[in-house]
């Protein structure tokens, strides 16, 4: 699916008659952990959702049983280039209070 040395796809077999996209949403937070876990040893990685535009044929090329769902992919490998400390928004610039524009100060 990509050029990265190794892909952990996010699924959950949900029985078909309550399967909607939020019964997943336990998937992400293990996700997250999995995202940070590389960072520490040094890999690169990033969630993808984007497979979900060609759910059916993904959860096909991957061969998932019936009543499985993909909810994310993680494309992971060594990175390329700089890999060193991320820049980071200050918060003032990006957290507001009770309403969009509303500065938190």
């Amino acid at each position: 699916m990509s050029d990265a040395p190794s892909e952990v796809v996010g699924t959950r077999v949900t029985p078909q008659e309550v399967f909607v996209r939020i019964s997943g949403s336990n998937i992400y937070p293990a996700v997250q952990n999995m995202l940070l876990a590389a960072r520490a040893l040094g890999l690169g990685a990033t969630l993808t959702t984007l497979h979900l535009l060609f759910e059916k044929e993904t959860e096909e090329a991957l061969g998932l049983p019936p009543g499985a769902h993909s909810y994310a992919i993680l494309p992971i490998g060594y990175p390329f280039g700089r890999f060193g400390p991320v820049a980071r928004t200050p918060l003032v610039d990006v957290v507001y209070r009770n309403r969009w524009g509303q500065q938190y100060a």
